[in-house]
Formats: C-alpha cells, structure tokens, sequence
C-alpha cells in the first residue's frame, strides 16, 4: 500500500510513469472507487446535494475513462487502458485529496488564497494529465499537456451544461 502511494506521489511529481504500474484489475478498482468518494466529497460540499453530486462525479469519472478507451482503440493501445487508467483515477484521488480542504475553505469564506491555491492545484492536474498522456500516446509533454487542456475544458464545459450549479 506504501508503495502505491508512493508510486502515485511520484507519478503527480512527473518522476514516475502509468507504464510503471502493474497492470491490476484490484488496483484499478480500488482506486476508481476511492476517485469516485473523493471527486462525490468535493462536488458535495461545493455545489449539489448527494444524489446530484454521485451522479456528477460518475460522468466525470466514466466520461474520463471512455475518452481514454477510444483513444487508446482508435490509436491500437488497447493493451495500456488499464494501466493509464489507474494513473489516472490515482493521481486524480490523490489531488482530490488536496483540493478537499481547499474546497471547503473557499466554500466557506471567498477566501482569494483558496481560490489562487486551487487554480494552482487545477494547473498542477492538468500537467499531470498530460503527464499521463504523453507516456501512453508516445508524445512530447507539451503535445499531452495541450491534449489534457482541451479534454479539461470541453469536460468541464459539458459539466456545466449538464450539472448547472444553483
């Protein structure tokens, strides 16, 4: 267990790579579930209640997952999804868990270093995803950190349109 936080500390610092996972159907499911508690937790206490937030953060979740899948089919990669999807749903879990006290802290109070600290932790994901891009796809970190912007804001933007905060 040690070693798999530290392998998903090490991947989030860009030191380590989804290839050097072990290809897991436990692991995989582990961490989906525990994204999934993480990403529900987050979107509970900012914006929707329970039922609203579960069904939010599955979207997100499998939206992720099946962008991932048909890239990797269409590309014939279809041998990486485990491994790339459970750095995924890892580092994911992981920045969840630091964005939760920031979430609550700007819920709570406006507060404008919340609010700086978790564009910072949103810029830190997004170049953890192209992270994980560019070693799944072979690419440069500039081609999967662009790659992991536009699925960022075209995700974020069916979000919004499907999940409407009130």
């Amino acid at each position: 267990m040690k070693a798999l936080l530290n392998f998903f500390v090490d991947l989030c610092l860009l030191r380590a790579a989804p290839q050097d996972l072990p290809a897991s159907g436990v692991i995989l499911a582990g961490t989906f579930l525990l994204n999934i508690l993480v990403s529900l937790l987050m979107i509970v206490d900012a914006r929707h209640g329970p039922g609203l937030a579960l069904i939010e953060s599955l979207f997100e979740t499998f939206l992720m997952l099946t962008v991932l899948y048909l890239a990797l089919r269409t590309r014939r990669l279809r041998g990486r999804f485990q491994q790339s999807a459970t750095a995924l749903m890892g580092s994911g879990l992981l920045l969840g868990l630091l964005a939760l006290p920031l979430v609550a802290w700007s819920h709570r109070s406006d507060s404008t270093e919340a609010g700086l600290l978790l564009l910072l932790l949103i810029i830190w994901s997004i170049v953890v995803l192209g992270h994980i891009i560019r070693h799944t796809f072979g690419l440069t970190l500039n081609i999967g950190v662009a790659l992991g912007v536009l699925y960022t804001m075209l995700a974020w933007s069916m979000v919004v349109r499907l999940f409407p905060v009130t």
